[in-house]
């Protein structure tokens, strides 16, 4: 399995891999030393049962697409029909506007299905099986203010 490890003070990610994992590792990027925890399950890649970093056991699961590739899909879609509307062509804008939309669409379908922890957003990817349900917006108000107060953020 791999893990995508969120330093709790800078944010950065630090990818770790569950069968060879470490007892800690240190950020690139503050030099802050995280000690991770890994269960049985999150090293044979069975399940996603703890979060080796906030050791939390709240997950959610959401698509492995980065949300800035699509944003830009679609307002490159928005403005190249903008400017067809602008010239007139009505039929074309629309075409655009519905191609990048649909393009969006089905890149979006064809990508797997990763496991995020509400509390401190570390990312597991693997071949176990995806138990958590998908994203609870209360949930994750609540969870992360809790981190983030555990931490010392707020």
């Amino acid at each position: 399995m791999q893990i995508i490890a969120r330093c709790p003070k800078c944010d950065a990610g630090l990818p770790v891999s569950a069968a060879d994992a470490p007892a800690a590792i240190k950020c690139g990027g503050c030099g802050r030393d995280m000690p991770l925890t890994f269960s049985g399950a999150l090293r044979a890649d069975r399940a996603v049962d703890s979060c080796p970093v906030c050791e939390g056991t709240d997950f959610y699961v959401r698509k492995d697409f980065d949300p800035k590739v699509g944003l830009t899909v679609v307002v490159v879609g928005a403005l190249t029909s903008a400017g067809f509307y602008w010239l007139g062509r009505d039929l074309i804008a629309y075409s655009v506007l519905g191609s990048a939309a649909l393009i969006d669409l089905v890149v979006y379908g064809r990508l797997k299905d990763l496991t995020v922890c509400y509390r401190c957003h570390s990312e597991f990817r693997g071949a176990y099986e995806r138990r958590a349900p998908a994203f609870d917006l209360h949930t994750a108000d609540v969870l992360e203010l809790e981190y983030e107060r555990r931490i010392g953020r707020r």
